[in-house]
């Protein structure tokens, strides 16, 4: 496994030269989590930030009556719990499962902030990305909250697609790892709404669905509906 090339490659990282991945990885370790094993708990104190090196990782909350609601699916490359990052009082804000066998980089989260803050250079390139990143999140939970079921599935779709789409000419193919129940847990939707929505994006022409996989026929009309909020 080449670890340097997972972390060029992150959404994070991506702009870090070689010395900046060595400082990384001098203080990051690597850690194994079998399916179904609890890698923290939300509310637990936080010491460490964490990058999906293979496998993948699901991070939810419980609702009061102990409903799961999915947050995000992850996989290779993409970072977690970096909320953490120059907080005060550091406590994870969900719960991180793994879905399946998976390796992640453990970052230390304090040995991290000093880094940043005796490199520059580093700390703009990480200070970007998570400013673009709070950008999305906000964007998603306004969605979430208040977005149609067209608008909630066409920015869920955008996601996936600059998460894990490989390009096919014009179109955008999508490997869907993921259950209808799954995908309404992730943005708040009915079993039943996620068909309709479906049926209604095949209908237009905006996706083509496979039986592991999803291609995006016209990302450009996605965008257009995932904005109207």
């Amino acid at each position: 496994m080449d670890i340097s090339a997972i972390i060029e490659k992150s959404e994070y990282f991506s702009n870090f030269n070689s010395e900046m991945i060595g400082k990384l990885l001098s203080l990051s370790r690597i850690l194994e989590f079998k399916k179904g094993e609890i890698l923290f708990s939300e509310d637990s104190a936080g010491k460490n930030i964490y990058m999906v090196l293979s496998g993948k990782i699901k991070i939810f909350k419980l609702s009061a009556t102990g409903k799961e609601f999915v947050i995000k699916i992850l996989r290779p490359g993409e970072l977690f719990a970096e909320s953490l990052l120059f907080k005060k009082e550091k406590f994870y804000p969900a719960t991180a499962e793994s879905m399946e066998n998976s390796k992640v980089l453990a970052i230390d989260v304090n040995r991290f902030e000093v880094l940043l803050m005796n490199d520059n250079l580093m700390a703009v390139e990480v200070i970007k990305n998570l400013t673009s990143r709070l950008f999305y999140l906000s964007q998603r939970f306004e969605n979430l909250i208040i977005g149609n079921s067209a608008i909630k599935m066409a920015f869920f779709f955008l996601d996936l697609a600059y998460s894990k789409g490989i390009k096919e000419g014009k179109n955008i193919k999508i490997n869907l790892d993921m259950n209808r129940e799954t995908i309404g847990n992730m943005i708040n939707l009915s079993r039943e709404n996620v068909e309709r929505t479906l049926k209604y994006f095949k209908d237009q022409n905006l996706i083509s669905l496979g039986r592991k996989h999803l291609t995006i026929l016209d990302i450009d009309k996605l965008k257009e509906i995932a904005m109207k909020t």
